[in-house]
């Protein structure tokens, strides 16, 4: 079998587990660092990511909260202010707390690519939708009952992709 012709694999965490979605979540966390420390790059940051492109849905609830004390309170989003907004988030508690919110602020090498991370984190969450795509397409093309239209699938995949 020619090289070109392998199948492609998705990577998964142990053998005949299920396949692992596409996600960096350390790209995450250095978005938010970024955010933190420069509040003034949510404006390019917010035209690229949205709170439902993150995997780690607290990322995804840190991200909402600095949006809004930036861009609706207009007010300075870091960690003293996200304190009193997440300090009750049992997801945040999970990844260590308000420490957490600290402890990504610490490198300031993150602002440099704080759009890159953003398209990346992107780009991830739109191979999400379509590894979606793909499994809603194969699980109805399983059904083989009468009031299956094939094409009728076919159009509305075309319409999902």
């Amino acid at each position: 079998m020619a090289d070109s012709a392998k199948p492609v694999r998705l990577v998964t965490d142990n053998a005949g587990a299920a396949p692992v979605l596409p996600h960096n979540i350390d790209a995450e966390a250095a978005l938010l660092g970024a955010l933190l420390i420069d509040n003034r790059l949510i404006d390019d940051v917010q035209r690229i990511v949205k709170t439902e492109h993150f995997f780690e849905p607290t990322h995804g609830r840190i991200f909402d909260m600095i949006v809004r004390l930036v861009v609706d309170r207009n007010m300075v989003a870091n960690p003293v202010t996200l304190k009193p907004l997440l300090e009750k988030d049992e997801g945040l508690e999970a990844l260590g707390g308000i420490g957490y919110l600290v402890k990504i602020t610490e490198s300031g090498v993150a602002l440099i690519g704080a759009r890159d991370f953003a398209r990346q984190i992107y780009e991830l969450a739109l191979l999400r939708a379509l590894i979606g795509v793909g499994r809603e397409m194969v699980e109805k093309a399983v059904d083989t009952s009468e009031d299956v239209d094939p094409r009728q699938q076919i159009e509305d995949a075309e319409v999902e992709l």
